[in-house]
């Protein structure tokens, strides 16, 4: 009874230590590592293993641990992956290095799905490498190559999500909280304002990360399964803003396409991206909207923003006048200098007035052409882009236009 009670014990104790130091990362912990051996590998190989879960929907993770406190690895490996994923369909390769064993525990479809033959392939896969890093990675990729022969090519494919009819989100999705409540519901007034009268939506969504997906993809993706856009062609731009690594990108779609070439989208960037990177996001959402109203107005009237066609900065009347004003009163300075120094200056009528009788005599006067030298220069030209925007397929299979990088 003792020894049940202390399995029952070590079991908890086990589940707490694998699962609650990692419990304030982002997501599921699939790769738990209690050797600490590849730490610094965690993130990479986790986000692995999670895009393999989603892929094949089966739950792929490994536990390495110091012991089993007498458990044994399979019931060490249950309890492990019950505190972790409760029953979902999966497997778990488990090693214990105190107890030299390994086990790979299968839960739900799993059972079925991988032989013996299967697991004993997954772990010389993991054992046969230099570094622990390696082994996870291999690991990883036996799992992968099953999976892709077993059930890959039999699946079907799950059917595209479908593009709703209308819009399911606001024009400002502020996930990441950057913007406090008052300054969310100015923004958003303003986003619609101008979404009304330009006739083409214009959109903000700021989120913490990108789940596995390009900054590109998600803002896309965004874009379409949420049903943004105006009218029958869903015109529109929308502008993301990604947390975790400091990614952000304008996905545009329809007339926005137009409206907001690559040139247009670059000159946008480098107004309003200053602000987001100096965390003055309110400044920075809103010199994004107004460029937005005034770029879909410059389009509207047959002439968008473009290569050789950028807005042009507008000086206040004030300092053209006082620029006037000062370079009027440097040239009657140097106007009144010139002019008092000209007092003493005596014409000349002749260059004979500047020479010195006797100084220079001729004997001989002959021309004789010495030499010839010809010096050619190509002139370098900035070769001249053609403008427009380039486009691109998300994963619906719309066309979507854009730009992005790091804030």
């Amino acid at each position: 009874m003792k020894k049940k009670i202390w399995a029952i014990v070590m079991t908890v104790l086990l589940t707490i230590i694998m699962v609650l130091p990692v419990s304030a990362e982002a997501g599921k912990m699939y790769i738990i590592d209690q050797l600490g051996v590849v730490t610094d590998y965690i993130p990479e190989l986790n986000q692995k293993a999670s895009q393999l879960s989603d892929q094949y929907g089966i739950t792929v993770s490994l536990l390495m641990m110091k012991s089993t406190e007498g458990l044994g690895t399979p019931v060490a490996g249950e309890n492990i992956y019950k505190g972790c994923f409760e029953d979902a369909d999966g497997i778990m390769l488990v090693y214990s290095e105190d107890d030299s064993e390994w086990f790979v525990y299968k839960s739900g479809s799993a059972e079925a799905l991988f032989s013996s033959d299967d697991e004993d392939a997954m772990w010389n896969a993991f054992v046969n490498q230099e570094y622990y890093d390696e082994c996870v990675d291999a690991y990883l990729d036996e799992v992968s190559k099953q999976l892709e022969m077993k059930i890959g090519t039999q699946t079907t494919e799950k059917p595209a999500a479908s593009i709703p009819d209308e819009r399911l989100k606001p024009l400002l999705v502020d996930d990441a909280d950057l913007l406090t409540d008052s300054e969310e519901k100015e923004l958003l007034a303003k986003l619609e304002e101008i979404s009304k009268k330009q006739k083409c939506e214009v959109a903000v969504v700021t989120v913490d990360g990108l789940d596995g997906k390009t900054a590109m993809e998600y803002a896309d993706d965004y874009y379409d399964y949420n049903g943004y856009g105006y009218g029958e062609n869903r015109d529109g731009i929308l502008l993301l803003i990604s947390m975790a690594d400091r990614d952000w990108w304008m996905t545009t779609h329809g007339y926005g396409i137009t409206a907001f070439t690559d040139e247009g989208m670059n000159y946008m960037k480098d107004k309003f991206l200053p602000y987001i990177s100096d965390a003055d996001y309110k400044e920075g959402f809103d010199t994004y909207a107004d460029l937005c109203d005034d770029f879909i107005t410059q389009a509207r009237e047959g002439n968008s923003y473009d290569v050789g066609n950028l807005p042009k900065g507008i000086v206040p009347p004030f300092w053209i006048l006082g620029d006037l004003a000062i370079g009027l009163f440097i040239g009657f300075i140097m106007a009144s200098i010139r002019k008092n120094s000209l007092k003493t200056v005596r014409k000349v009528s002749q260059a004979q007035d500047y020479t010195v009788p006797g100084s220079m005599v001729l004997t001989m006067q002959r021309d004789m052409l010495v030499n010839k030298t010809l010096t050619t220069r190509r002139i370098e030209r900035d070769s001249e882009s053609s403008g427009g925007s380039s486009t691109h397929s998300s994963s619906s299979g719309s066309t979507h236009g854009g730009s992005g990088g790091k804030f």
